[in-house]
């Protein structure tokens, strides 16, 4: 990792895991929430929940544009923290509408944050070394959709799923306000 990369792509890539993370426990764990604590096993509302999270997702994307990337990637962390925040109210109170509502708050967060970590992890880039580091970014990214889903698996047995997703949401939660602080304290810096 180049010198001058490090200090953008641990928080980019802290809320890039995180945002996928929450996507993961959407497209997995969803579903079964829904039919075990609020009896909705309709596929169709299980598709809608999910299809939200991503359209919010590239809703969040298009906004960089406006917004900047600057302010984008420590938004974007809000807006993933608010999505953790209403998922476990959710899971706490058996509420469909904080289910949608995290999905879309937290699919907006996402794409605002992944789309600015992208623009500034690439961006701090040297030339000849962008692909690795956006490669090395994607990766952490898709650890985030993958692992975090297996530990709440793990955990669903012993903890039940409300206890499981709590657990997920507390990390995740202090994960991505690690990085919103780093960023408030050192606000990315974006090339011309």
């Amino acid at each position: 990792m180049p010198p001058q990369v490090r200090p953008v792509f641990g928080p980019a890539a802290t809320a890039s895991f995180v945002g996928f993370a929450l996507f993961g426990v959407f497209t997995s764990v969803s579903p079964a929430f829904l039919a075990q604590s609020l009896d909705v096993t309709d596929h169709a509302v299980s598709g809608v929940v999910v299809a939200l999270a991503f359209f919010s997702s590239t809703g969040g994307q298009l906004a960089v544009g406006a917004v900047g990337t600057v302010r984008s990637l420590p938004l974007g962390c809000a807006g993933l923290l608010a999505g953790l925040a209403l998922l476990a109210g959710a899971l706490h109170w058996d509420l469909l509408a904080l289910v949608v509502l995290s999905a879309i708050v937290g699919g907006f967060g996402q794409g605002l944050a992944f789309r600015a970590a992208l623009s500034a992890v690439g961006g701090a880039s040297p030339a000849d070394h962008r692909a690795a580091v956006i490669s090395s970014l994607f990766v952490v990214a898709y650890a985030g959709i993958s692992v975090p889903v297996i530990g709440v698996g793990l955990l669903t047995e012993p903890m039940g799923l409300e206890g499981a997703g709590l657990v997920f949401i507390a990390c995740m939660g202090a994960l991505v306000v690690a990085a919103a602080g780093y960023l408030l304290r050192r606000p990315v810096t974006v090339r011309p």
